[in-house]
């Protein structure tokens, strides 16, 4: 089985979004960011409104209420655009030619093969780890940080359940 494809910026950082989705240290690190930290806050915010400013309790009290509220709803935005952001810097500090441009899948009975203009990758099918299926891509995890990217827009109905076919055997449950 052959298929060509092209991996862009956008589907390297759609690949670091759903990693950090599915990563259980990032989700430990997402809730306390998102739960603690404006509950943490919020108790010098109504300290020093009613003791430095010397102002009625409850409009302090409502006032850090507001701010844990106003955090929790904003902060998964926040939380995307700064994983965007920081794969966006982190892509511009080198060369990363090989991650980027036209590939060529190969899939034969032992090997999956991965063509790019200036790198060849072979993988065996015993080291493929999992495969997890997202709605624009398809992934085939190496480790628990490495992945090959197969972006779904190349792919017709046909071929999507061809490789699916192929890859049936490593395709984690939870995300068919």
């Amino acid at each position: 089985m052959e298929i060509k494809f092209e991996i862009t910026e956008e589907d390297y950082i759609s690949f670091n979004l759903y990693h950090v989705e599915n990563s259980l240290s990032q989700k430990k690190v997402y809730n306390l960011l998102r739960y603690a930290v404006p509950l943490l806050f919020s108790v010098p915010i109504y300290a020093i409104g009613t003791s430095l400013f010397r102002q009625p309790q409850i409009y302090w009290l409502a006032i850090a209420i507001l701010f844990v509220i106003i955090w929790m709803i904003s902060y998964p935005k926040q939380y995307i655009k700064l994983i965007k952001r920081t794969t966006k810097k982190l892509l511009q500090e080198g060369d990363n030619s090989s991650i980027f441009g036209e590939k060529t899948l190969l899939i034969d009975e032992y090997n999956i093969t991965v063509k790019g203009e200036h790198t060849t990758e072979t993988i065996s099918r015993e080291s493929i780890k999992s495969v997890k299926v997202y709605d624009d891509m398809i992934l085939l995890y190496l480790s628990g940080i490495s992945a090959q990217i197969i972006p779904t827009r190349y792919l017709n109905a046909q071929s999507k359940k061809s490789l699916m076919d192929e890859l049936d055997v490593f395709i984690d449950v939870s995300f068919k």
